[in-house]
């Protein structure tokens, strides 16, 4: 289970047989559980198995009872031999999620002894036609539970699950609001918590800034000096500003600690200028780094939530970032994905990371004012990254894989990395195909970005709660609109 995970997934266990066969004297149910309690303790999921023979359709009620009070999130039905549907009936109220699952007789020839997988697809029969307007989403499984077959799909759905629970629990600090016309981002804050479960509380950005004012100044130079060492160069034009950020940073660290939020979306640019004459990127950076918390910037909620998601899922220590798709290379097929210096160290490669102003935010004024204090990162070669944005209010999900590669050209000043390789929804696609996609579908300007190919994951992730997924469209060179010929 991630690190991140704060509430732990609850798992259920009953087996189902009937006399004329065998289950009980080939221990299907001892085996099973004794699996699935070591599987509990490497996975880190609750376990609360029924040992007992379930037989009849009494044995079911009794034992739904008892499975009803753990509060379970996920239940696992095995046909230990074959059942009947009346079986079934009393448990599919017993959690939000269930799993069939079947395991094979122990030869092939002779009379047949557990006849499970036929009662497996009974019972997914009954769920999608004789219960359809309960709408019970199950998962299948097959094979006993020490096979690398069961472990690696059942692994799946622990993971998927554990992040789905935590996504239905998460608190998003949202501080500044927007940064103006970002109105891609505006979202509906009821719409998203019916939903996805999630949770949004707003503040004024003054208050986080009167907040940092209030640290001790020594305090405040010791984490300095911290920030400073950790960076391969700093070349900030005004200490005032590396201690204002740093400031900054403190009190996100503590406003996340005391309201529990899971991740933070923060307004960085106008407000931040405005009232602390700052721009707060080093900040979010050195959260994300050091803390392991997603802050989205521009006060991009939805991509907070994007964000945390990855973190779920994600084995990597720190968190996830969050880019904007800036330049195509053809000839590579490369896109340059960039922000203007969000993103944690952990993602430089052996140069490092350095503490900079930020490089568009007041060059053209009057005054040419610069504002620091920003990270300039070139992320490092990665054969599996993945790429996801939970839009539309809740409603959709981008499932993106990609590389991470060396590229003859550094890229734009800021967080930057060269990404190509692109599989959307599993399935290769080629950089124009998806600028394409993500253009005709209006997909949101951002990206969230994690480590590692967790993509199964969040394709299963976005099976469970219904998610729509951002589908391919080739692209041509006449006009695609969405509803008329796309």
């Amino acid at each position: 289970m991630a690190k991140t995970a704060k509430y732990t997934l609850r798992v259920g266990y009953v087996g189902l047989s009937i006399k004329p066969y065998y289950s009980v004297e080939l221990r299907q149910r001892e085996r099973a559980i004794a699996g699935l309690r070591q599987l509990a303790q490497e996975l880190g999921f609750a376990f609360f198995p029924v040992a007992d023979e379930i037989s009849s359709e009494e044995d079911s009620r009794r034992a739904a009872n008892y499975l009803r009070e753990q509060q379970l999130d996920f239940l696992l039905i095995q046909n230990s031999s074959c059942s009947m549907g009346e079986q079934l009936l009393p448990l599919v109220e017993c959690a939000p999620r269930l799993g069939l699952w079947a395991t094979p007789d122990p030869d092939y020839e002779g009379e047949i002894k557990i006849h499970a997988l036929v009662s497996m697809s009974q019972y997914a029969s009954i769920l999608k036609r004789y219960l359809r307007h309960e709408e019970h989403p199950y998962k299948w499984f097959y094979g006993h539970v020490e096979t690398p077959e069961f472990q690696r799909r059942f692994a799946l759905t622990v993971r998927a699950l554990t992040a789905v629970k935590n996504i239905e629990r998460a608190r998003i600090g949202w501080i500044g609001g927007l940064s103006p016309g970002f109105h891609d981002m505006i979202f509906d804050e009821r719409v998203l918590r019916s939903r996805l479960g999630v949770t949004v509380e707003q503040h004024e950005l003054g208050e986080l800034v009167a907040r940092a004012q209030q640290y001790e100044k020594a305090r405040v130079g010791e984490m300095a000096r911290a920030i400073r060492g950790a960076a391969a160069a700093v070349t900030v034009s005004s200490n005032e500003a590396f201690e204002r950020v740093t400031r900054l940073y403190m009190a996100l660290k503590d406003i996340a600690r005391e309201r529990d939020y899971d991740a933070l979306a923060v307004q960085c640019w106008t407000k931040a200028q405005e009232i602390y004459n700052v721009v707060p990127c080093m900040a979010y950076s050195w959260m994300g780094s050091e803390d392991g918390v997603a802050v989205s910037c521009e006060g991009d909620v939805p991509g907070a939530i994007s964000m945390y998601l990855l973190n779920l899922l994600s084995d990597v220590h720190g968190s996830s970032t969050l880019l904007d798709m800036t330049a195509l290379d053809a000839q590579t097929g490369a896109m340059l994905m960039w922000h203007c210096g969000v993103s944690p160290r952990h993602f430089a490669n052996e140069d490092g990371i350095k503490w900079v102003d930020h490089v568009t935010l007041g060059r053209k004024s009057a005054e040419n004012q610069r504002y620091g204090v920003a990270g300039d990162v070139l992320f490092a070669p990665q054969k599996e990254m993945s790429v996801t944005y939970v839009g539309d209010d809740g409603s959709s999900l981008l499932v993106l894989r990609s590389s991470i590669i060396e590229h003859h050209q550094k890229g734009y000043d800021g967080t930057r990395g060269w990404f190509a390789e692109f599989e959307l929804n599993k399935a290769p696609i080629g950089l124009m195909d998806l600028l394409n996609t993500l253009t005709v579908r209006g997909h949101e300007h951002h990206f969230a970005v994690g480590f590692g190919d967790v993509t199964n994951e969040l394709m299963e992730f976005a099976a469970w709660k219904k998610l729509r997924l951002i589908e391919k469209v080739p692209y041509a060179d006449y006009l695609q609109r969405e509803g008329v010929n796309v």
